[in-house]
């Protein structure tokens, strides 16, 4: 496979906690939303009568429960990915590389934060982090 491929396949696997946090607050926004609608519901100044009010909350408690499943679920997965990603890491060697995967992949955190953090030049980060990938490992599927 070629470096680049490879290196994406890498960058892919590594990014799979933050991916799982990501989706993690949305489910957490989307309950948000999803009480704030049925606390405060939109007025309907339509000048037509309606009924009391009252509305058969079923529908809302199914979807809540879908969603606070889901949401439990993704946080089960991040960290499963978590622990993975981190215990993967922790196999390398170097303990620059080891700190620049674990700040990018693991605290996602931006380049530029990576850089002062570590008091290393931008550049030369970028340049260690192409190092790091290369003496990265994806597991095997079977572990």
């Amino acid at each position: 496979m070629p470096i680049i491929e490879e290196n994406e396949e890498k960058k892919k696997y590594l990014k799979g906690y933050i991916y799982c946090k990501r989706r993690e607050k949305q489910l957490a926004q989307q309950i948000d939303e999803l009480r704030d609608q049925k606390m405060f519901p939109s007025v309907n100044n339509d000048g037509m009568p309606h009924g009391s009010g009252i509305s058969d909350l079923s529908g809302y408690v199914a979807q809540l429960d879908d969603l606070i499943s889901q949401l439990e679920h993704e946080r089960e997965m991040a960290v499963k990915q978590y622990e993975e990603i981190h215990d993967q890491i922790n196999t390398m060697e170097d303990n620059v590389l080891r700190e620049l995967l674990v700040r990018k992949y693991l605290l996602d955190q931006r380049w530029e934060k990576i850089a002062v953090a570590m008091d290393y030049e931008y550049r030369y980060i970028l340049k260690l982090h192409g190092k790091a990938l290369r003496n990265f490992q994806i597991p095997e599927k079977g572990h």
